[in-house]
């Protein structure tokens, strides 16, 4: 339950406290010299059954003022607000892509042509026409959700196969993407707080993100950079939620241009020259510094419920040579690689973690034997590491590993593209909108560190050991913020950074 500030209600011990006292300093003034409100009293039991009584209350009147608060209701609540502002939580909505056709000659393929996954769900092409072997056909999900987002390279099948054609048809570059969910309540609470910081109208920023964000479901935020582009201009770009297969933020071609741009053209004046592109990925790394409960099997011993081992393996030495982090950069197989660590691992007891970059899932081992030296251990684990590839960080496994994970991937989820040009003149009306001080945050910067330390109580202190991007500046320690770099022209899409490789280490 959310704690509302400087709205306090008594709990039942306080209520009950406070009723004997009012009850034995009346009882005194009417001449009772000792009243008798001790345990057991027949006033003990009365003061005990209205403090359970009135503690409801209170706690009921905490619930129903979260649910007046746009930055504290959720479920029903939320959306009453939202309803007032004209808001609605987004559909789920299917993939865009392309498939690759195999074909003994020129096809015929009609528009609405349908395709089925392994599990049933459908697709259908969007652009018919004659197609030849190894052509790329647009394709979209007649279905929703991320379950309908695939990967380059996986099967489809026809429902009928148009003539000439094979049964079979393989996912095109780039996969099929920007299948989601239908929005959470954490979504829909930045879109509710967006309108409130800057209300939408007239044609003015926060109008122009509003229409392109309801122009289509797969749009999860937009960014308006007015006049970056000169007098009566609007650039704006639009971001797609990353889901559990992919963190990628860029909107399909297909979506930006054949719904999203038109729609947003034809609401807006015709005689401001409007500019519509999606943002350019940027892969980031990132490993954290925690402070966590010692393991029972520490010396001296802790309390547990941090990290596994007494010892937590790979140790980062703050006042040794950077990078900060413990990379892999030698792979043999799934079960043995190199890990650049400065002390070895303790076989039969070191547990290690790794968070792929591929399937985003958490992989955990036990180190059942190493070889090499310094900055160069061969290890062997008891567990495949499917995908692990040079580059990939290996860290402490840790109680709460898991957790850690989807805290850092939800701060990833609620980031936004940087500049998209460092002109200080342009920069005075087109910087980005809404800025990053009033949410959907740029940089590498502590609301990733905030965000852990608030969600997870055993956290004692988190810090940043290591930042980087591609293209970008490497950051070792804590100081400073890492930041997107404007893109090489200002007509190109600013970029946004995304998460690659995430590591947790225990801080000295």
């Amino acid at each position: 339950m959310a704690e509302l500030l400087n709205f306090i209600v008594k709990d039942a011990l306080t209520i009950r406290d406070d009723v004997l006292r009012t009850i034995k300093n009346g009882l005194i003034r009417r001449g009772v010299a000792t009243p008798n409100v001790s345990p057991g009293s027949d006033w003990f039991v009365l003061a005990t059954a209205l403090g359970n009584e009135l503690a409801v209350v209170g706690a009921n009147a905490i619930v129903k003022a979260d649910e007046q608060m746009p930055d504290s209701a959720t479920g029903d609540g939320l959306s009453r607000i939202a309803d007032i502002l004209g808001l609605s939580k987004q559909a789920a909505a299917g993939s865009v892509g392309f498939v690759e056709i195999v074909a003994s000659a020129t096809s015929p393929i009609p528009t609405g042509q349908e395709l089925l996954d392994a599990n049933g769900l459908r697709y259908r092409v969007t652009i018919g026409g004659n197609y030849a072997n190894g052509d790329a056909v647009p394709i979209e999900a007649v279905d929703t959700g991320a379950a309908t987002n695939k990967a380059e390279g996986d099967v489809l099948r026809w429902k009928v196969s148009p003539p000439f054609c094979d049964e079979k048809v393989t996912v095109g570059a780039g996969g099929l993407v920007n299948g989601i969910d239908a929005e959470d309540d954490e979504a829909l609470r930045a879109r509710v707080l967006a309108v409130f910081q800057n209300p939408p109208g007239s044609g003015n920023w926060e109008h122009c993100a509003e229409l392109a964000e309801e122009a289509d479901a797969r749009v999860q935020k937009a960014f308006v950079y007015p006049a970056a582009l000169g007098p009566s201009t609007v650039r704006i770009a639009v971001t797609a939620a990353p889901t559990s297969s992919s963190k990628l933020r860029d909107v399909a071609t297909t979506v930006l241009t054949g719904t999203v741009s038109p729609y947003v053209k034809g609401k807006l004046p015709e005689h401001a020259h409007i500019e519509v592109t999606t943002v350019q990925n940027v892969e980031c790394d990132v490993a954290f510094g925690l402070s966590l409960p010692e393991a029972p099997t520490a010396n001296p011993p802790g309390p547990g419920g941090g990290w596994i081992n007494g010892s937590p393996w790979p140790a980062i030495a703050l006042d040794g040579m950077p990078p900060l982090r413990a990379a892999v950069t030698a792979v043999a197989s799934s079960t043995q690689f190199t890990v650049d660590a400065l002390t070895p691992p303790n076989p039969g007891i070191t547990r290690i973690a790794w968070l792929s970059p591929v399937d985003w899932r958490l992989y955990t081992a036990l180190v059942t034997s190493y070889s090499g030296s310094t900055g160069a251990y061969v290890i062997n684990v008891d567990t495949p590491f499917t995908n692990i590839a040079v580059g990939n960080f290996i860290w402490p496994e840790c109680q709460n590993a898991r957790l850690y994970c989807e805290t850092a991937l939800a701060q990833f989820a609620l980031m936004g593209p940087g500049e998209v040009t460092a002109n200080a003149s342009a920069l005075v009306r087109g910087f980005r909108h809404p800025i990053a001080a009033n949410g959907w945050p740029m940089s590498l910067a502590p609301h990733l560190l905030n965000a852990l330390a608030k969600e997870h109580e055993e956290l004692l202190a988190a810090q940043f050991f290591y930042r980087a991007a591609t293209g970008h500046l490497a950051i070792n320690g804590s100081a400073g913020q890492l930041s997107p770099n404007v893109p090489a022209s200002i007509s190109d899409p600013p970029l946004q950074f995304v998460p690659r490789n995430i590591a947790f280490y225990r801080s000295p």
